[in-house]
């Protein structure tokens, strides 16, 4: 089995990025195997159109990337999500990548009209995001959308579970500070 991680950032030099190299380092100290999907790099198109529609609907899905990424989850027993936050949510990249990826048939299926997660092979996982806003601020004032929108109403929902989310505030952080956590998540995967 192996780590999957997500990373959903545009910008090269971004924190993101950094944060996936310091994960991968980890990995590779522990000698544990991976896969990196980079949304951006890979010019995932987080758009359905109407065939794709159709086709969710009968749990299929003619994208050559989204059955490379199924088939990418299939094999993973973690996941690693990486990704600024916007808006109070997922890049927009992302959340297309959870509805082109997790249909119907793959990620769930109808159990007396509610989902039953089918991805429980991905025993645990962790968010790792990035925002200006305060963590505080997002978890108790904008109610907690990483950890109920993403976490419990989509990753739960598609059968994971061990789901942690940790966050970096940019706006208040200096070099030390970013150093100091990027040491952290290169030591979280090393354990």
């Amino acid at each position: 089995m192996k780590t999957t991680i997500i990373v959903s950032n545009p910008n090269e030099n971004s924190f993101s990025k950094s944060i996936m190299d310091k994960a991968v380092e980890g990995l590779n100290k522990k000698q544990k195997s991976y896969e990196v999907i980079d949304l951006y790099k890979d010019k995932f198109n987080p758009v359905m159109n109407d065939k794709e529609v159709k086709l969710y609907a009968q749990g299929k899905s003619d994208d050559d990337l989204v059955i490379k990424y199924q088939d990418i989850l299939k094999q993973s027993d973690e996941l690693i999500l990486i990704f600024p936050i916007w808006w109070n949510n997922v890049p927009a990249i992302l959340k297309g990548f959870f509805d082109k990826v997790f249909i119907k048939e793959f990620a769930f299926t109808d159990e007396n009209n509610r989902p039953k997660g089918l991805l429980n092979n991905i025993k645990s996982g962790l968010c790792i995001t990035t925002s200006e806003s305060d963590t505080d601020y997002i978890k108790n004032e904008l109610g907690n959308p990483i950890e109920e929108t993403i976490i419990k109403a989509t990753l739960n929902v598609a059968g994971m579970s061990n789901f942690k989310w940790i966050n970096n505030n940019l706006a208040n952080d200096n070099e030390k500070d970013k150093d100091e956590f990027l040491k952290n998540i290169e030591n979280y995967f090393t354990k």
